[in-house]
């Protein structure tokens, strides 16, 4: 819908991301550790941001159509801001004792599956009882890699 409102007022969207962004993509590329906090940081982040700034146009806004996109974004932008605030407060803290990916291939005995999390066992109970469930005992990777109940 931006794209539609942008294109009636002549407006140029982006094509690729800002400098910002871009090395935002590069830290979490490069990293050597699980990304999750650093991930849902950056989204805590981008939302406040976003939030801010619609609710700053909304309000005080120039353009009338763009304006009214503002209004009508903000609650879906809130609601997401609020979801991450909780992926965020559920993500399991970089731990600094864990190994770098290049030494956890030569420790672990079995390869990470693609598309698979990168919990171990314990950030994954730590994120699950975060979470509210209470009681989490033994878990065990599925087929797929992923951490489950037993």
């Amino acid at each position: 819908k931006h794209e539609s409102i942008a294109g009636e007022q002549k407006l140029q969207v982006p094509a690729d991301l800002d400098a910002a962004h871009k090395s935002d993509v590069d830290k979490l590329q490069s990293a050597a550790a699980p990304v999750d906090a650093t991930y849902a940081d950056m989204q805590k982040t981008a939302h406040a941001d976003a939030v801010s700034m619609f609710e700053s146009y909304a309000r005080d806004g120039d353009n009338s159509a763009l304006k009214s996109f503002a209004s009508e974004t903000l609650p879906t932008l809130k609601m997401h801001q609020e979801m991450v605030g909780k992926v965020a407060a559920a993500a399991p803290a970089p731990d600094s004792s864990a190994p770098a990916a290049s030494d956890a291939a030569a420790t672990n005995s079995v390869a990470p599956v693609p598309g698979a999390n990168s919990f171990t066992e314990d950030q994954a109970k730590n994120a699950i009882e975060k979470a509210g469930y209470s009681d989490v005992s033994a878990l065990t990777k599925d087929d797929k890699g992923i951490w489950r109940g037993t």
